[in-house]
């Protein structure tokens, strides 16, 4: 489903991305990890349209992506919830969770997806009425991933969610990650929490310095030596 071919991205005269390659199929969830400031989100702007790589390319359902504009990518259906969730902080949650089927066709469906999002966050509907800079991190988390699915993904890719959630909170939201995931959406995460995040994966990818050094299936991934020096501790 998505292709990313030795794709090199430079920030002026600084490379952050090097040569680097992956893959997701059709229905599978796969997570990129990392640690901070190794490119990652940098990788997924890319892949988003809203960063140009300078070399290699990018395949969506087998059509070429890097050569089209953010917004044109995301009306084929990958769609990003960015890093910091990135809401509207005085609109209604219900007006936040709108504005991810704006294009004419997913209107159409508002009504079924809207039931979809708040069967799965129930809290997004008891305060479906309120501003969003009103709620919790956790809350507007939930809203930001909802949001997203308003937008009827073919391939969901989600940033740090994790990122300043209490343990709790980090806890409730990887496990609705999962649900979604095993509903059919197709994933590409992307996290720090390295043993987490791969728990809940299929297959992985680690991103060091901007490039892939490793990648294979989460478990195999998990019991590495390497991997377990590098990101948990020895452990």
């Amino acid at each position: 489903m998505l292709k990313v071919q030795t794709v090199d991205v430079f920030y002026g005269a600084i490379q952050c991305i090097r040569g680097a390659s992956l893959g997701v199929e059709k229905g599978e969830f796969v997570s990129l990890v990392g640690s901070n400031g190794a490119g990652k989100t940098t990788l997924l702007k890319t892949i988003s349209g809203l960063v140009k790589n300078s070399s290699g390319a990018l395949f969506f359902q087998d059509e070429r992506i890097d050569r089209l504009s953010g917004h044109e990518i995301a009306q084929r259906g990958l769609i990003l919830i960015p890093e910091g969730r990135r809401l509207f902080p005085y609109m209604t949650v219900l007006e936040n969770l709108e504005l991810g089927s704006y294009s004419q066709k997913n209107q159409g469906e508002r009504g079924p997806k809207l039931k979809r999002v708040f069967e799965l966050f129930p809290a997004a509907y008891e305060k479906r009425d309120q501003l969003c800079n009103s709620l919790s991190g956790g809350e507007q988390q939930m809203v930001a991933i909802g949001r997203g699915l308003m937008a009827g993904p073919k391939l969901l890719m989600l940033d740090e969610p994790s990122l300043g959630l209490s343990p709790i909170m980090v806890q409730v939201l990887f496990k609705t990650i999962k649900q979604i995931g095993e509903q059919g959406v197709t994933i590409l995460l992307v996290e720090q929490n390295v043993r987490l995040s791969l728990k809940i994966s299929l297959r992985g990818y680690v991103l060091e310095n901007g490039r892939i050094v490793m990648e294979g299936n989460s478990k195999e991934l998990l019991e590495s030596q390497n991997l377990k020096k590098a990101f948990l501790g020895g452990r």
